[in-house]
């Protein structure tokens, strides 16, 4: 089943990269390059799940995330975090966002595939 898939990420290369990648897992991918924006078209589109950068301009992903769970019309979207920072920091102020896992860049298509089917099952 087609599922949507939204990716916020400041970077326009990395944004084309994975919506190809969401696209030949099967899926629909929307694209957004900073957290407000993601928030926006979180709230607009709902989609089945985010894929959120961390550090961008406007508004990180860490209060993105927070904005999207604490809006009773978004709360239930899972949001991943995409980043290149794996810290344990990062890692529990994700959790602490409300943020489901956590997918390192670079990313490949098995991984992110892999992430998509366990968060959204596979039907």
């Amino acid at each position: 089943m087609l599922k949507t898939i939204l990716i916020v990420d400041d970077s326009a290369m990395i944004r084309r990269i994975v919506s190809q990648l969401v696209q030949q897992l099967g899926h629909q991918s929307i694209a957004a390059e900073n957290g407000e924006l993601g928030c926006e078209l979180a709230l607009e589109i709902k989609p089945d799940m985010i894929i959120m950068d961390i550090e961008m301009p406007v508004m990180d992903g860490f209060a993105a995330t927070r904005r999207i769970k604490n809006d009773p019309a978004t709360a239930h979207i899972p949001v991943v975090f995409f980043t290149a920072l794996g810290s344990e920091e990062n890692i529990q102020q994700a959790r602490e966002a409300g943020g489901t896992g956590f997918l390192n860049k670079p990313i490949c298509k098995e991984e992110l595939g892999q992430a998509i089917s366990d968060i959204l099952g596979s039907d």
